[in-house]
């Protein structure tokens, strides 16, 4: 891809992310101006990553039709419009109606930037420019809670006009700086999966439906399952993980933010600088391997931690696994052909949401009986991942060794 042009889409996702990253702890102070119950400001959170589950395999379509370009403008145009909102709700109603539009009109700004990643880069560097995509995200989350707390003590809407005001001044340059990579590479014919998405478009070989229903199809469920695996361990965790240093340790706001920096902090130097070094060195399949390994050890570290220096070691493992395993998966996805680049990414946007709906409901339950017991279960569902990818291997080794039998027989 243009470096210029990845440079510019890359800040135009950070400068959006930050603006994520500065709402999502002060919603709770907006809420609580509203006089919500728990249950309430719970649901605010699910409310959004409902929405996000239902509607981007929506716009991952029509970035596929329409191009990547108007996708992303109105992304980002929904991400803004989302934060702005919220600083008009009065009642917990309306800000549930300011979360679900604003989720719904934001959701395919991610899809389509990774699509537009995958439409520019040859298969054999996509892993890195996913990586280094999923770095900058996470930089602007990280980002994001530093720069709403500088602007909190102006007022409970401050921050949430920054972060609106901070995805609506990126427009101007998206508009005039970033080209629709779909449209460019149909006209030129230039790109192999353009090719593929273009057969696929024209013939109608594939419904919308039908894409919906490719994350059960071989080469796509395992892919699928590791993305929703992740979320939803990796969603107990932060949902959950200032709660158990607190109960477990009495730990100080600093412990904990220091351990959500130790995570987020790895997971953006991994991906920027270490990945391609690892992409070197192994295939996509030993590096998910390894990286499931070394977050499974991540949660185990954290569950049965003796002292609170472990924990932040256990949040840096998990984050160095989780860099390795989900810009690898989400690569080898972007490399399957039977469908467009847009619905593949809004399916995997999709998988992220779902387990962002089920992880905190699932950890906020077993946290009643005990503090360490989200970790514990998403340890063990890394396992099964990392179990899934085991199985998978084995059977495409036989797929193979079957098909080969059968050329050497042909012969």
């Amino acid at each position: 891809m243009d470096r210029k042009a990845f440079f510019l889409l890359g800040f135009i996702m950070f400068l959006t992310m930050t603006g994520y990253g500065i709402v999502l702890p002060t919603l709770p102070f907006l809420a609580d101006d509203l006089n919500l119950t728990s249950v309430q400001m719970s649901s605010l959170i699910i409310i959004w990553a409902v929405s996000q589950l239902i509607t981007a395999p929506i716009w991952g379509r029509l970035a596929d039709n329409i191009g990547r370009k108007p996708v992303l403008i109105f992304g980002v145009f929904g991400f803004g419009v989302a934060f702005l909102i919220l600083i008009f709700a009065q009642n917990y109603w309306q800000l549930m109606m300011a979360r679900l539009i604003g989720a719904a009109l934001s959701s395919g700004a991610q899809p389509a930037a990774f699509a537009m990643v995958s439409d520019q880069t040859k298969k054999e560097f996509r892993n890195q420019s996913i990586a280094k995509m999923g770095a900058v995200n996470g930089l602007g989350f990280l980002c994001g809670p530093a720069i709403g707390g500088l602007f909190s003590p102006l007022g409970v809407t401050i921050p949430f006009i920054i972060a609106g005001l901070l995805a609506l001044i990126t427009l101007p340059f998206a508009w005039v700086y970033i080209k629709d990579t779909k449209a460019l590479n149909d006209k030129e014919g230039t790109n192999e999966n353009h090719k593929v998405e273009m057969h696929l478009n024209n013939e109608e070989t594939l419904s919308f439906w039908q894409s919906i229903l490719m994350v059960t199809k071989k080469g796509y469920w395992n892919h699928y399952t590791i993305i929703l695996g992740l979320s939803i361990a990796a969603s107990s965790f932060f949902g959950l993980l200032g709660y158990f240093m607190i109960a477990s340790f009495n730990a100080s706001p600093t412990f904990v933010s220091l351990a959500f920096s130790a995570q987020a902090g790895t997971s953006v130097v991994v991906q920027f600088f270490l990945l391609k070094k690892c992409y070197e060195l192994w295939d996509e399949e030993t590096i998910t391997k390894i990286g499931l390994f070394i977050t499974i050890i991540g949660y185990c570290l954290i569950s049965f931690a003796p002292v609170i220096s472990v924990v932040i070691i256990g949040c840096i493992f998990t984050g160095l696994g989780q860099s390795l395993v989900r810009p690898t998966t989400v690569a080898m996805l972007s490399k399957r052909n039977e469908m467009g680049q847009g619905i593949t990414m809004g399916l995997q946007h999709s998988m992220d949401s779902l387990g962002r709906i089920l992880g905190p409901l699932w950890g906020g339950w077993v946290f009643i009986f005990l503090s360490s017991a989200p970790f514990i279960t998403s340890a063990i569902i890394t396992a099964l991942l990392l179990g899934i990818t085991y199985l998978t291997s084995y059977q495409d080794k036989i797929q193979i060794n079957m098909q080969n039998q059968k050329d050497t027989s042909n012969s």
